[in-house]
């Protein structure tokens, strides 16, 4: 069992030292910079959560505009058929 999982791991690592070894040489043949990545958990964890907050805000703001379009819709001079809403 253990050989297995070991042949498996293996695998994955010589998968994935072709493709970024495939990729670093087409950039290298068209004469384009590589960037290698640094992979800072902290920083795409900031990342992350400053891009969350942006779409939960996004999402805040839409869900207020169909609010009001829907009340502007049914507006009919009176209360009845208006919805309220928390800011």
């Amino acid at each position: 069992m253990e050989t297995i999982i070991l042949c498996t791991i293996f695998g994955v690592f010589i998968l994935l030292s072709f493709t970024l070894g495939l990729s670093f040489g087409y950039k290298l043949r068209n004469k384009e910079s590589i960037k290698i990545p640094t992979l800072n958990p902290l920083k795409a964890i900031r990342e992350y959560q400053t891009e969350k907050k942006q779409r939960e805000k996004e999402d805040r703001e839409q869900e207020i505009l169909e609010q009001n379009l829907a009340n502007i819709d049914a507006y009919d001079g009176t209360e009845t058929g208006q919805k309220d809403f928390e800011y």
